[in-house]
């Protein structure tokens, strides 16, 4: 048959089988199975031929998590998924096999594959290549266990600090987001897609600028702001790394939800932005146009909204349920259902699914989890360390230290480490609903898999140290003793022993140092406090923290902050109190390890905050690019309480050493700015700096950000070494929408600035650009301007 002939065009596949199918069979491409429907035997994991043929006779477009809601061990996920593969090519009437789906935003959603530092934390190396070799990572992890479809990279440019999923993100930065996503993007799809995996943008489009800071809150945007701002790390993705496939964002847009506008699915994605791959649905999304929105009135207009609107394909089983009635009775189009499924079908034929379905099990455990794999978690959690606050050089610790207290609810914990879309704190909530049911339940539910046997601790990496006994092998001339202070983040069940802050100081009082090891533990919904849906009313450490700090603080001993955060926080009150500052982030599977060498000096931190830090919360939005009047206070200048300035601006990062900038220059040239820079650590060792190029455009028909980032290069050098570097700003970078909504650049004057943050700029020049007819028409915007060593 043509469509099962490899020598065929894939084009061609598609038409042959498309036109063999029937409605029912080309609507269950467009949707899922529920795994609890195609198997027997919860414990054991048992898949029931007999059970699928009567459940999904006709096929499905993908199955997801056999991983990511399971207990199961690599190699066992691969056996799983062959088995299941094996139904749908060979029991099937037409043999179409089963795209397996999971979630990959910093490590792949399964048990005992590498765990990667959270995104917000990635985002401070300001170095997108460890991000394409993580994401390369992933895709071999994935390829090994027969898992094709990735739900990730985040792509969204998040500004409210409230909002639970900041941590998803790269950052506050358009520039830099877009760079980060293509190298993922890029990553996981290779330049061979039969060796790839499809790389999914989420979350189309603004999300995180919503009222109140809440998932799925209404979100007040224009066209122009979305063009020229949070679509823009889409549109890179899409047009420099050809992703493949764009998730739509929960939340509505000018009144109208995403899931149901045609605006922004068709108009904005398609058209605007060029994107010919599967738009698909958020999981839930076409119920909640009805249920959460309450936009219509049946679920079953809901269904005929979102696929008019653009949605091909459903985390969901609203298609499942309505679509073939609303073909049958003329209320949808059958071409929509049509243009659909050949975007899935096209898929699988790339993938190369039809010609190679299955995995070869016998080399799973030498594809998961390498130790290539671990030590570039440890080489990006080095790279994520950022250095905030370093009062009197306390840093790096002495090995020489006589007694060093280590305190707080996160110093000897491994949720230290764990961000909401990394396995187990992810599953943490499904686990524990899924503790008591029957089989029949957790079936039904389609919750969590699990053997008899299985306890949630085992499902952590086993080999993974605590910030204490990493901090107690690196320091193997100290006393080095721990305390917990505060049993958790957060006093959420009112425990009678919750506060051991007594014991706490009683260990510290005589310490030469206290390392307090605090933040927040994320995950989906449990006790966290923060992930999805744990937006906040505050962006502080809790105030059960701050009771311990200012107990440790009352020892008169020097206090480090360690944060082991995923939210951004504000930190007024710690800049004051505390001797230093590391920002750790979510930092992953070797995290504590970062974090020991960081302080004991046998790494120098080297990372920049990508998001702006407030003194409070009642200055947000407080990102650095916002526009002039953002900076701003009109007549009187301040806040009544406090200043405009934030706390810790975007780009900010202290290190061991220090830096100056010398023989900058600036020169225009026919397609841009050319900006030279000799960089000097004028310090007594090795250390990174990232040079961070800024760019203002005045006088714009429309006005534009008090500055923008438009270039960054991070370089390691040596004590009294010095580095060239040249950085190409090209015009058509720096282009935005006019009042016709035209990509253009006018002639504006510009400013070009180089700094070590977007705040310390240690060099400046305006041009005053003129083209012909007033204004450079752009084509196809530029998202990567060129930075580079020269003259080495």
């Amino acid at each position: 048959m043509t469509y099962k002939d490899a020598s065929k065009p894939v084009q061609e596949r598609v038409d042959h089988l498309l036109a063999q199918m029937t409605l029912e069979e080309k609507i269950a491409q467009l949707t899922s199975a529920r795994t609890g429907s195609m198997i027997s035997d919860v414990q054991n994991f048992v898949f029931s031929a007999e059970l699928t043929s009567r459940n999904v006779p006709h096929g499905c477009g993908y199955i997801g998590r056999i991983g990511g809601a399971t207990d199961l061990l690599p190699a066992e996920m691969a056996r799983a998924m062959n088995t299941i593969q094996k139904h749908f090519v060979e029991e099937t009437r037409l043999g179409i096999p089963v795209l397996f789906m999971t979630e990959a935003t910093s490590g792949v959603l399964s048990r005992n594959h590498t765990l990667f530092p959270q995104n917000i934390g990635a985002g401070a190396m300001f170095d997108e290549e460890p991000v394409r070799r993580m994401a390369d990572a992933m895709r071999r992890e994935m390829i090994a266990t027969g898992e094709r479809w990735a739900l990730g990279p985040v792509v969204d440019v998040i500004r409210d600090h409230r909002y639970g999923r900041y941590e998803e993100s790269f950052g506050e930065d358009v520039y830099l987001v877009s760079q980060y996503g293509s190298a993922y993007v890029q990553g996981l799809q290779s330049d061979d897609l039969t060796k790839g995996i499809i790389a999914t943008l989420k979350h189309f489009v603004a999300q995180g600028i919503s009222d109140g800071g809440r998932n799925c809150g209404p979100v007040h945007i224009t066209d122009r702001e979305l063009l020229d701002g949070y679509a823009v790390p889409f549109e890179a993705a899409i047009r420099d790394a050809g992703a493949l496939s764009v998730m739509a964002a929960y939340h509505e847009i000018d009144q109208v939800p995403v899931h149901a506008s045609s605006h922004i699915l068709r108009e904005l994605l398609q058209n605007k932005l060029g994107f010919e791959g599967l738009t698909v649905s958020d999981g839930n999304g076409i119920q909640l146009i009805q249920s959460f929105q309450e936009y219509c009135e049946t679920q079953e207009e809901a269904v005929k909204l979102a696929l008019e609107a653009g949605i091909e394909c459903e985390l969901d089983f609203m298609f499942e349920k309505y679509l073939k009635g609303l073909v049958e009775k003329g209320e949808v189009e059958p071409g929509l259902v049509d243009s659909a499924v050949r975007k899935v079908l096209d898929l699988k034929f790339r993938l190369g699914l039809f010609d190679n379905p299955y995995v070869d099990e016998s080399a799973v455990e030498s594809s998961v989890c390498t130790p290539d794999m671990v030590e570039l978690s440890k080489e990006m959690a080095l790279r994520t360390m950022t250095l905030l606050k370093n009062e009197n050089g306390i840093l790096p610790l002495k090995p020489s230290l006589r007694k060093v207290a280590v305190v707080g609810p996160l110093a000897h914990v491994k949720e230290f480490a764990y961000s909401d879309y990394s396995y187990p704190a992810h599953i943490e909530d499904m686990y524990y609903h899924s503790e008591g049911l029957t089989e029949e339940e957790v079936l039904a539910r389609t919750l969590f898999f699990k053997k008899k046997d299985t306890r949630y601790e085992d499902l952590y990496h086993q080999d993974m140290p605590t910030v204490y006994e990493a901090l107690k092998s690196a320091l193997p001339q100290s006393e080095v003793t721990y305390s917990i202070g505060i049993k958790d983040t957060f006093d959420y069940n009112g425990d009678a022993d919750f506060y051991q802050i007594e014991a706490a100081v009683e260990i510290a009082q005589d310490a030469d140092v206290i390392v307090a090891v605090c933040g927040d533990t994320s995950g989906m919904g449990r006790e966290n406090d923060s992930g999805e849906s744990t937006d906040r009313v505050e962006i502080c450490l809790s105030h059960e923290q701050k009771k311990l700090l200012r107990a440790l603080k009352e020892t008169g001993r020097p206090v480090v902050l360690v944060l082991c955060n995923a939210r951004p926080l504000e930190l007024l009150e710690e800049s004051q109190s505390m001797d230093a500052i590391l920002e750790a982030w979510k930092p992953g599977m070797r995290g504590a390890e970062a974090i020991a060498e960081t302080l004991t000096g046998a790494y120098n931190p080297g990372g920049k905050l990508s998001v702006t830090l407030p003194k409070a919360l009642g200055q947000l939005p407080v990102h650095y690019s916002q526009l002039a009047t953002g900076h701003k206070q009109f007549w009187r200048g301040k806040y009544l309480e406090m200043d405009l300035a934030p706390l810790y601006p975007f780009g900010y990062g202290l290190s061991y050493t220090t830096f100056e900038a010398e023989n900058v220059r600036f020169e225009q040239t026919a397609d841009g700015i050319a900006v030279t820079a000799d960089v000097l650590n004028t310090g007594g060792r090795e250390g990174d700096q990232v040079v961070q190029v800024y760019v203002r455009k005045k006088y714009a028909s429309v006005l534009q950000p008090e500055r923008e980032l438009k270039a960054y290069k991070r370089v390691s050098i040596p004590a009294g070494g010095r580095v060239s570097l040249k950085f190409e700003i090209l015009f058509d970078s720096l282009g935005y929408h006019d009042r016709d909504l035209k990509l253009v650049l006018e002639n504006v004057q510009l400013d070009v600035m180089l700094g070590f943050s977007s705040q310390d700029i240690r060099a400046e020049e305006t041009f005053k650009l003129a083209f012909d007819g007033g204004k450079r028409e752009i084509a196809r915007r530029v998202f990567a301007n060129s930075a580079e060593l020269s003259g080495n």
